[in-house]
């Protein structure tokens, strides 16, 4: 049985390309708006788990921000960088409590022995949500993934450490990291399926050495595969 595990899901504009493609879906979203539209698409689809929560280090309750872009709402006030570059649509609007989970052990209730997609756009929590998950890294339960990264020395979120490299030493031994692309931040006039080798953009290419990239661009997104893994969807997701 084939398994998705999507975090973020927001209203399921991504995700709805990709639930029939797999045998059971779980999707976790924190914002109770956004988890109101998300049941309205999904709800009639009876392998489709629709969980409004955040996946964070544990079970449990936590102040979110919602910000003007609603896809930009996190566990973590957004930093001066982040607001700075976005101006109002990065401004918290209201800040409520929401129900934290860990996902392993969710996962582990839930019986899941192995993810063959791994979907990760939480706004700064996704290291912290994989860092629950090392059970299924280590033991190479998890076939791609694709999450949400930050550039090292970039804190978009307060509190929240999301940076490249710690996921290179959390995921290198059983993974490799194949490439990465254009996330909320771009370099010019850039759109997001847009990407950067070596600091020139190249259209529907990918970037294989994030280190020219950090700086200009703090937030993209990776793709990750455990080695001799054969790609599936992982590997033409955009942001």
């Amino acid at each position: 049985m084939s398994t998705l595990v999507y975090i973020g899901a927001n209203t399921g504009y991504t995700l709805w390309s990709l639930f029939d493609k797999f045998d059971k879906v779980y999707a976790f979203e924190p914002d109770p708006e956004m988890f109101s539209e998300l049941e309205r698409r999904f709800r009639q689809f009876e392998w489709v788990t629709l969980v409004n929560a955040a996946c964070s280090l544990e079970d449990g309750e936590s102040k979110f921000y919602v910000t003007g872009n609603r896809v930009a709402s996190s566990l973590g006030d957004g930093s001066t960088q982040f607001k700075d570059r976005y101006g109002h649509s990065a401004e918290v609007i209201k800040e409520i409590n929401v129900k934290t989970i860990n996902l392993s052990n969710y996962l582990k209730d839930e019986e899941v022995e192995f993810i063959d997609l791994y979907f990760s756009d939480a706004q700064g929590s996704d290291l912290n949500i994989l860092t629950t998950m090392k059970d299924y890294v280590d033991n190479k339960k998890i076939g791609e993934m694709f999450i949400e990264t930050h550039g090292d020395g970039s804190e978009i979120y307060y509190g929240l450490d999301n940076q490249y490299s710690n996921f290179k030493k959390l995921l290198n031994e059983n993974y490799e990291f194949v490439h990465a692309c254009m996330g909320t931040y771009g370099e010019g006039n850039a759109s997001p399926s847009r990407v950067l080798i070596d600091g020139q953009v190249v259209g529907e290419e990918y970037i294989l050495d994030v280190s020219d990239w950090e700086v200009s661009n703090p937030e993209w997104d990776t793709y990750w595969r455990l080695k001799d893994y054969d790609a599936t969807y992982g590997l033409n997701l955009r942001a």
